[in-house]
Formats: C-alpha cells, structure tokens, sequence
C-alpha cells in the first residue's frame, strides 16, 4: 500500500468514526431534551370545576365546566352530564374557554338528582385523561329499588318466606289470578253497555253475563283481600289486620277494593253512568296499588297502567261476550264480531304501547328482564300476546270473507285470555327489580388485607367504609395514601369516580397480628346510577409501593 493510499484510508475511517459519534450525541441529547420536557411539563391536571365536584346546589347551573392547568388539544375532547338513568341529557355545542384549557357544555334545566359530570380530553403534550365527579341539585329522594315494591316492607314487616313456591304462595297467587279476572270481567263488560244498537239478544247475554261476572268479582276479591291479609300479617296477632286496613296505604286500597267489589253484582240494575264511574274508581284502584304507583312520574305511571288495564278489559270481556254470544245464536254472534274485531285491534296497539312504556319506566334497560322472574313471566305474557294477534286475524279474516268465526278460533282466543291472566296474576306480586345486597369484600394477602362495606349498596347516597391493614415491618404499617375509586363498567366512556376518604376510628375488634389497620369512610352519591360497577382500591405505603384490589359487582 503506498503512503497516499494509507492516508486515504486514515482519513475514511476518522470521518465515519466522527458521523458515528456526532450520531450518538445528538440521540442522547435528544433524549435528554424530552426526558427534561416530560419532567417540567407533565400532563395537564383538573384544576377547578362548575358546579364544584362534590357539591350540593338549590338550582340548575346553566352549563358545566372543568379547567385545566395547562392547554388541551382541540380534537376529541368529550364532556358529558348523566342522570341517575346514566343517560346524558348535555346535548348543547362543546365550547372552548380559559385560552384552551377548559371546556364547558349547556345544559337544560336540571330537577333535583344526582349527575355524573364525565370528561375525556387530551393535554396539549398528547397525554389522554379521563375521570368523572358527581354534583347534586336539592335533597333528591333515592331512587326506587325492589324494597318499595315489597308489600310487606309497606305494612312494616319483614318478609322471610322460603324461597320457591308455598302453599301459602299458591293460594295468594291463585286468589290473585281470580281476582284479576274478575275485575278486568266486570270493567269491561260495563265498558261494553257503551254498545248502542244492540240486538235483544246481545243486551241478554251482556245483562247476563255482567251480573254473573259482578258475583265472581265480589267472591274472588275477598278471597284474595283475605289471603293477602294473612300474607302481610303473618307472625303477627289478628287485630294487625285491623292495623293494616286502616293506617296503611295498601291497606286502605283493599278497602276501596272490597266496597268496589260489593257493588259490582248491583252493577246491571244502575245506569251506564253510573257503571262508567265504577270502571274508572276500579281501575284507578287497581293502578294506584301495583308497581306504578312507586316509579316517577306517579302520574304518568298510574296512567299508563290504567290505560293498559282499560284496554285488557275491553278485550277481555269483549272476547267473553262474543263466546256467550256464539254459543246461543251464531248469526248475532258474526254480526257482534265485526264490532268487537275492531276494538280489539284497538286494544291490542294500546296493550302493546303502553305496556312497553311501562316497562322502560320500571326498568333501567331491557337487560333487567332477564334478572328476575317478573321479567320472564313478562317475556311469556308478550308471547302470548302475539299469539293472540295472529288468532285476531285469522278470525278478522274469515269474517271479510263474510264467514262465521269458528268456534275453534273463539275457544283458542279465550284459552290464550285466560293464560295472559294468569301472567298479570303473577306478574302483579312479583317485583320488576332484583333485590340489591349489601356489598361486604374483604381479601386478606401476604402483603394487604383490604375490606370494603358500602351500604345499602343502591344508586344514590350510600355509606363508605374502608379498612386497611398493612404489615408493620413496612414502616409503621400506616399507608401514604389511599384511594377509593368507582367506575361504571357498562358505561362506555365514562372515567372513575373518586370517593373522597375520611379517616375515622374503628371500635370494630377485628385486628391481625403484626398488621396497622387504617380506617376510613365516607357517605355520598359516589354510585349515581345502576349497572356494572368496579370498585377500585389504590394503596401506597410508606415505601411508595402501590398495591391495587378490584371488586366487580351490580346493583340494579
């Protein structure tokens, strides 16, 4: 190799050695840069909120608003407003505010309630943060869950029956299912007096058949006032029934039903007025002592309910008659028909819509339909139903045809009637909602133990209790800090809830050797809503070690 050759070559690989190099510094000082940035600027934290989180207001704020310490970025940033059916009822325009670094969303007028302010947004150095905080409007009543549908938690007993069917269940059950027919029977029937043109022998069979159901209706309501009294005042002396007829609310409705009933076998000697104002107290009755009376808005409720009940007995007895009817002369019968096949399509649109209105007031989503026996019996009544809608038509067919309806058809529809009371029988003493338990974890480790009590365990106002224990060779076994979190797992988009902790001290003698128990607790509407919840509990010790334990549970 010749001396120009070797300098060539020193000079090569000096040059790729110095590219090298300068390479290296610059990814180093490169990283150093934004390890310094990360460190000075951290992701943006929730400074300040409107209504403040936690609080309690008389009236409305006329929108919401959460600031930051630092700038957001302009795309994707979400705020929302859930009632305690976890909808969100903030439906206004996203505004900007505070030079990028808030937002604020309009809201309508807000009734008293707790609501769920929840915010996802990204900070202007990319970091994505979400969380959720509630706020309260006046003195909210909690919200209603399967202890207000029980009967006997009304009357101020408790109920500790067997699970599964009874003979004491039977009986009620049956009891109800008669009284129910009978009501609907005799309801209808005088809604059919409003009949004008009768033939002699339609007025016949409806004077008939009035009378004979208003002797049913009498016997079956104080058979089923009777068992229901011994239902409610079981363990409990006789003069409690006395108590509960007069000083409770479902007391005083079998009064009224019982007054009802001895009236309805007079009911064809009176005139159509006065069978319309029977109707319409019956009804009444009927509705304001179901579950329609517990849920909000009463009026709207009870409404739908009476509306569904008017509807069922014009069908019902409507049905009965054209069966009477049939049976004595079958050309009155064909002629009834036409009539009755009219308004019960009627009355079958009302059934339908008013009682799916009725179900998404019961309940807070169609899920709950599978979690109690209310649901299923009502899923079968629903079935039922169609199959009567199909033996309307078939039967509305054969009429256009200007055919007798066969008596096959009538027979069918009535067995299908007599099934579908036997569902509101039972559907009306069961309870639309499952039964909410008090949540009560505890978990013992090597490293924690942990136990959470929330009580009643119900959307809206509950009571927090939070027990820690920490080994006390790790320190003094006194944890740093402790978080409480809840978050609603089927609630897509919204973040946790943080459960403001307060120490306390606890009489409770439930220590473990060699452990530092640490207690706290709190009450507040940290669960606004029902679903699927995830309770959360974070815990650094004094290492600034954080251990995590998650529980995941429903309240309906």
């Amino acid at each position: 190799m010749t001396y120009s050759d070797r300098i060539q070559r020193y000079l090569r690989t000096n040059f790729h050695g110095k590219i090298f190099r300068i390479m290296m510094i610059s990814i180093i000082v490169t990283f150093s840069i934004i390890y310094a940035i990360g460190r000075v600027d951290a992701h943006a934290a929730l400074e300040q909120t409107k209504p403040a989180a936690n609080s309690r207001l008389d009236v409305s704020p006329e929108s919401v608003e959460i600031i930051f310490n630092e700038r957001l970025d302009s795309g994707g940033a979400k705020l929302q407003v859930l009632n305690e059916s976890s909808r969100n009822i903030a439906k206004g325009k996203l505004e900007t505010i505070n030079e990028g670094k808030g937002l604020r969303v309009a809201v309508p007028k807000l009734g008293e309630g707790h609501y769920t302010v929840s915010y996802s947004v990204i900070s202007a150095d990319g970091h994505p943060i979400s969380g959720a905080y509630i706020f309260t409007i006046g003195n909210p009543a909690p919200l209603t869950d399967a202890s207000q549908l029980d009967p006997h938690q009304q009357v101020g007993h408790s109920h500790e029956g067997k699970g599964g069917l009874t003979q004491q269940s039977f009986l009620l059950y049956t009891a109800r299912i008669l009284y129910y027919a009978g009501l609907l029977l005799v309801a209808g029937l005088a809604m059919w007096s409003l009949l004008r043109k009768a033939s002699p022998i339609v007025r016949e069979a409806h004077t008939r058949s009035l009378g004979l159901a208003g002797k049913f209706a009498l016997l079956a309501t104080l058979v089923y006032v009777f068992f229901s009294l011994q239902d409610l005042g079981r363990g409990e002396p006789l003069s409690e029934w006395g108590r509960i007829l007069m000083n409770t609310t479902i007391g005083k409705l079998y009064l009224a039903e019982l007054l009802l009933a001895v009236a309805a076998p007079l009911l064809p000697s009176m005139g159509v007025v006065v069978r319309l104002f029977w109707v319409a107290v019956a009804l009444f009755v009927e509705s304001w002592s179901g579950h329609a009376a517990v849920f909000e808005p009463i009026a709207y409720t009870v409404g739908l309910d009476f509306l569904h009940l008017a509807a069922a007995a014009l069908w019902g007895a409507g049905l009965v008659l054209l069966l009477v009817i049939w049976r004595k002369e079958r050309p009155e019968a064909g002629r009834f028909a036409l009539i009755f096949s009219k308004w019960a399509l009627i009355s079958f649109v009302v059934l339908w819509v008013t009682g799916i209105l009725s179900t998404l007031s019961f309940l807070p989503s169609l899920d709950y339909l599978y979690y109690t026996p209310w649901g299923t019996w009502l899923l079968a009544k629903a079935v039922l139903t169609v199959l009567v809608g199909i033996t309307a038509f078939l039967i509305r067919l054969r009429l256009r045809k200007g055919d007798l309806p066969r008596g096959s058809l009538i027979k069918i529809d009535v067995s299908l009637l007599a099934a579908i009371v036997l569902c509101v029988g039972v559907l009306t003493y069961q309870t639309p909602l499952p039964a909410n338990k008090e949540l009560n974890y505890h978990k013992m480790g090597t490293e924690m133990h942990v136990t959470l009590k929330i009580s009643p365990n119900t959307p809206g106002d509950n009571q927090f209790s939070l027990k820690i224990w920490l080994p006390v060779q790790k320190g003094e076994g006194i944890p740093k800090k402790v978080q409480l979190r809840m978050l609603p797992v089927d609630k897509e988009g919204v973040g946790f809830i943080d459960v403001p902790l307060e120490p306390y001290e606890d009489t409770e003698m439930d220590a473990f050797p060699d452990y530092t128990k640490s207690t706290y607790k709190t009450q507040g509407p940290y669960i606004p809503f029902a679903g699927q919840w995830k309770a959360q509990i974070r815990v650094t010790d004094s290492e600034d070690t954080e251990r995590v334990e998650e529980t995941t549970y429903r309240i309906y």
